[in-house]
Parts: structure tokens; sequence; C-alpha cells
């Protein structure tokens, strides 16, 4: 009996497992989603929307931001910062209609320098279901319940950054941890009347997710930077991979020990930024460095030390290139949406070949023109690209470019944040709106 018991408990697991699989999970916890790469499939997703087709409901924010909304359930998650970032927000909005149930005020004062580009709510909330975190440098990382009231704050100091260009590392969870990349310029370049012991440490932190107390903190002192940590699982253990200013660096995400490193090409200034997190598969990470001529490494993930020479599997630069969004892997190739000549390209990740790299429909290089910030995410196997002016791309994976649908929702704001995907609905962000794309 015990046995028929265990048994049917089995199937009834299953069966859940395989519902969730068919119609997609009803959560988007961090940026990027349940994977951590972007990849979801909900077949109930529509594939075609504009302003007036599978619109489920549109809801005006009270601020800007690149921050991509966060779903857990029926509540979105997202932050927001007013017009010059002297105050920001927290928010709660519910996916079924777009009602806002709370809007947390949680700083008002001065607002850092950032960069035109950027915005003062750039970092994407994280969730565990029970609490959301949230992440502004300077004025800190916030814990609320899912009801909005506000559990803790933990100040690391003041940020700093040799060319003002703000922040942007998302903060990620992992067991009883959140984690926070803290790469700045430190106590160094202190502003006149700062004292230096008031400037956040350049440290990778972790804290207690339940009380906010510091529970390890890692030294990397390699300047501004602002990707997101992302943990993997390699040969049953974890590893927490850091795209950073110098390179890739891998931690154990328990303890905060590094476990490897590998440096970029020091000689090229470009290379020295790491602003897209990495992509990965079961042995390998692809880092790109981020700025125009720098370099995309394949790294082995079973290293230890430096790895620099022995870890590399290839390496090559990829001129005229400016990734602010992260690559997509899919099967063999991988795929960039450029920010700054608005083209998709894609590399052979056996080699690193260059496959294509064409400027998209409508898009224009250079200063002024509109190319892609959003991370493209996997869904239902077909590449989606949101460009800045609300244009989002359908590309069938393959060696070669192939648009097979095209979608605009433009509100005449630049569409930054990556989108979203959860429980049969697509979620764009605009800098002034914040849209749910569904089949009525």
């Amino acid at each position: 009996m015990k046995r028929r018991t265990q048994l049917t408990l089995l199937a009834v697991l299953f069966l859940a497992s395989a519902a969730v699989r068919a119609e997609g999970p009803g959560w988007w916890p961090q940026w990027r989603g349940p994977s951590g790469q972007g990849h979801v499939d909900d077949s109930r997703v529509p594939m075609q929307w504009n302003s007036s087709k599978n619109l489920l409901w549109k809801t005006a924010l009270p601020g800007t931001g690149h921050s991509t909304p966060i779903i857990w359930g029926d509540r979105a998650f997202l932050t927001a910062a007013n017009r010059d970032g002297s105050e920001r927000f927290v928010l709660c909005i519910r996916t079924t209609d777009g009602k806002i149930l709370w809007n947390k005020s949680v700083y008002k004062g001065p607002a850092e320098r950032t960069h035109g580009t950027n915005t003062h709510a750039s970092p994407s909330c994280v969730t565990d279901g029970e609490r959301v975190y949230a992440f502004f440098g300077t004025p800190g990382l916030f814990c609320f319940d899912l009801n909005g009231k506000q559990l803790w704050h933990h100040s690391f100091g003041l940020f700093t950054s040799e060319t003002g260009w703000g922040i942007g590392a998302s903060p990620v969870l992992y067991e009883n941890l959140v984690i926070q990349n803290c790469d700045n310029n430190g106590s160094d370049l202190a502003p006149k009347g700062i004292a230096k012991k008031d400037c956040a440490a350049a440290d990778l932190v972790a804290l207690d997710k339940i009380s906010g107390k510091v529970v390890w903190r890692t030294p990397r002192n390699q300047g501004h930077g602002y990707s997101t940590p992302v943990v993997i699982e390699s040969n049953g253990k974890p590893i927490l991979a850091l795209n950073g200013p110098m390179g890739v660096w891998a931690y154990d995400p328990k303890t905060g020990k590094e476990l490897w490193h590998c440096y970029r090409h020091t000689d090229l200034d470009n290379n020295k930024f790491g602003e897209a997190i990495p992509a990965f598969n079961k042995d390998t990470l692809f880092a790109p460095a981020g700025r125009e001529s720098g370099y995309l490494q394949a790294i082995k993930l079973d290293g230890s030390g430096d790895v620099t020479k022995s870890g590399i599997v290839w390496e090559l630069p990829r001129k005229g290139i400016r990734d602010v969004g992260s690559g997509m892997l899919v099967g063999d190739y991988i795929y960039f949406a450029d920010s700054r000549g608005a083209t998709i390209s894609a590399h052979d990740i056996k080699t690193g070949k260059q496959l294509f790299s064409e400027r998209s429909a409508g898009g224009k290089a250079g200063k002024g023109g509109k190319g892609f910030y959003a991370s493209p995410i996997l869904l239902n196997g077909k590449v989606l690209c949101l460009r800045m002016d609300g244009v989002t791309f359908i590309v069938e994976p393959g060696p070669t470019l192939k648009i097979v649908g095209q979608n605009t929702l433009a509100d005449g704001t630049d569409f930054s944040a990556s989108p979203a995907v959860a429980d049969g609905r697509l979620f764009l962000r605009s800098q002034t709106h914040l849209y749910c794309i569904a089949t009525k």
C-alpha cells in the first residue's frame, strides 16, 4: 500500500511538472527569468501584438527605469525613479489587470551622476515568493514582503565612478543568501567632503535574506562594473560567475571563495568592461567584454585558479559590436542584439566563428540611432529581440538570420528593459508604461 501511494504521488508530481512545461511557469523571479538565461516555453503567449491586438492592459508608471518586471503569481515587481533621480520607488502591479497594488518611496535625496542612457532604477528586483529585494546603488538594498511592508534595508555606502555612469547590477538569490555585486571605484574617488569610510567597498557581498546581515564579502577592486552574477550548476557543484571589468571570476556562492578567474586582454582598454552576463551550457561559459571591439571568450567551467591560458576554448574580437544586453544561447548558436548599430548577430559556439551580423529593419547606426538595450529572450523556441523603439523581432534560430515576425508597440519613449514572461503573459516596459501582452 505504501509503495502504491508513493507511485501515485510521483505520478501526480510528474503530471504537474509536465503541465508547467506545457503551459509555462507562473513566475519570472529574477532578471533573465527562472533559468537565468531568458529561456521559457509557454504556448499561450501570442506571437503577434500591437497597440490594439493582444494588448491586455497598460499601466502608467510613477517614474522611469530599465529594470525588468519580476513576476510571482499575480504580482509584478519593478523599480522606478523620478526624472532627476532624487526619489526612488519599488512598486507592485497586479498582472491580471495592471492595477498598482502598492508603491513605496524608498529614497529622497541627492541623485548620483549616471550616464545619459542609464537610469537611477536600472537593476531588477529578485524574489523568492515571500520577499522582494530591490537595489539602487548608494541608497542601498531594500527587502519587502509581498504586501509592501519593508522588512530591512542595508546601506553599502556611496558608490563612486570615475565616468559617472551609475550602476546596473541586479541582486541574485542563492539558498539563504541575497548576493549583490558592488563593483565601483571605491574610496579612491571619494568626492570632496565625503570620508573614505563612507564609500562602498568594491566587493561581492552576500547577506542573509531574512535578516539583511552580511554573511560574507569578497574584495574585487576591479573598478566600476555593471554585471549581474549568475549561479551555474557544473558537475553537481554551484558556481557563481561574474563578468566584470577585468574578466570573468567564479566563486563558491556559499562562502564567496574564489574558484577561478579568466582575464581578458588587459592591453585593450575596451576589454575592461564586462557589462553583459555570460551565457552558458553544461561545460562552457560564453562571456563578451561588452565594449566595441572587445573580445568574446568561451571559457571552461571546471577550472581552478588563473585559467586565462588553460581555460579558454576560443576567443575573438567583435569589431563594431557594443553589448548592453546579454547574449542568447540556443543549441550550437549564441545570438547578440547590438545597442549601437542595431544589428542582430550570431556565432557558432564550437569555433566562435561569426555566422552573420545584419542590421535590423529600420535600425539606425551611430549616435541617435535606436539599437537594442534589452536582452533577448527565447520563447517557444524563437529568439525575441526588443529594440529601443518598441519593435520586437522574432528570430528563427539557425546559421542565417531568419526573421519570422515583427511586432511594434511604441509610445515615443525607450524600451530598454528586458522582456519577462509568466503565466501566458508577455511583459514589456517602456520609460512610461508597463504593457501586458496576452490572448484576450
